[in-house]
């Protein structure tokens, strides 16, 4: 497919879904960090009729699990880590972590059990969890191991935000904090941000909210009780800021790039099986890695092809992500085939 009919494609294709499907949100498509394409489409606040625009920040959802494995191999090529450290070096006063590593946390083969489930039933959602609090669980509760480090692949968000927080205690300061001083700031990220309910102010000039359609209506459906934590989501960004830090990751910006190629490489469990997902990525055929992130009204979609150099976004601020979730595929299917 020539480039030109590959835009007027993607155009269509989105134009169907936001008429047809009623699809909010945000499409751009890079090629060696030149956006090529790029469409906004409804609002980013319904209830004051604020409409997107290049510079709206979305929440990220899982799609900060990258900025995470990001933050840990800065910290490891700084000296302030090491990859097959164990957590308990850095985290002594959590309770039974045994033999995990940070590549554990990384690879999602740690087998720590679900924060999620464990402060859905034990605390109080009228009070924000942060990482304090998700420590303090697990110290009472003691909850037990989903599996030995290294025997399965689960994918965690309670191994993510330990990261967040590993980033924090080695940098000696905030998980926000660091994101800004190493990433965002040197990129001229100004629309991103590490930022929930813990946050003190909200730093984003352009924030986008969350919805979900009911009954025909769109209705508030944004942050909640457990966006307190760092790591495995919190990250607030624009389409356009996400082509600056893709393109910082081809060029080596913040790390070598020989460094960061570890981010590709599939972890593998005790017995050799590869996982297919590296440090933040899922691992693709054909060089291509991508993540996925859903939470609350928001749905994020990146795709990289590694050697073509495309960058796909897709983000949205109206769910369910079941709706939303086949768009994405549909879009990222036409940027492949192309």
């Amino acid at each position: 497919m020539s480039p030109d009919r590959l835009l007027d494609e993607l155009g269509a294709c989105v134009d169907q879904v936001h008429t047809g499907e009623g699809f909010n949100g945000t499409v751009l498509l890079a090629r060696d960090g030149a956006i090529v394409f790029e469409r906004h489409c409804g609002f980013a606040d319904f209830e004051k009729r604020v409409p997107l625009s290049a510079q709206s920040s979305f929440s990220l959802a899982s799609v900060s699990k990258p900025f995470t494995g990001l933050g840990i191999l800065m910290q490891a090529h700084a000296g302030r880590l090491a990859l097959d450290d164990k957590l308990a070096k850095f985290i002594p006063e959590l309770p039974d972590t045994g033999a995990i590593t940070i590549r554990h946390l990384l690879h999602h083969t740690s087998g720590i059990a679900d924060h999620i489930g464990l402060a859905d039933e034990l605390w109080d959602p009228k009070v924000v969890l942060t990482i304090e609090g998700l420590i303090a669980l697990f110290q009472e509760h003691r909850p037990r191991p989903l599996f030995l480090p290294g025997r399965e692949f689960e994918y965690s968000n309670t191994g993510y935000a330990l990261l967040g927080e590993v980033i924090a205690r080695t940098a000696g300061t905030s998980y926000p904090e660091f994101m800004d001083a190493a990433v965002f700031g040197p990129l001229g990220m100004k629309g991103s941000a590490a930022f929930n309910l813990a946050s003190r102010e909200c730093p984003l000039r352009r924030r986008v909210f969350g919805f979900r359609r009911q009954r025909g209506q769109n209705v508030p459906c944004d942050l909640n009780f457990l966006d307190g934590v760092y790591g495995d989501g919190g990250i607030y960004s624009s389409a356009e800021d996400l082509v600056r830090w893709d393109r910082a990751l081809r060029e080596g910006t913040l790390l070598p790039r020989e460094v960061y190629q570890q981010a590709y490489v599939s972890g593998r469990l005790n017995n050799g099986e590869a996982t297919d997902y590296g440090f933040g990525w899922e691992i693709e055929p054909d060089n291509v890695v991508e993540h996925w992130g859903e939470w609350e009204g928001f749905t994020a979609f990146i795709r990289r092809d590694l050697v073509r150099h495309t960058l796909l976004v897709v983000l949205s601020n109206v769910g369910p992500a079941s709706e939303v979730d086949p768009i994405c595929v549909a879009i990222s299917r036409l940027v492949a085939d192309a």
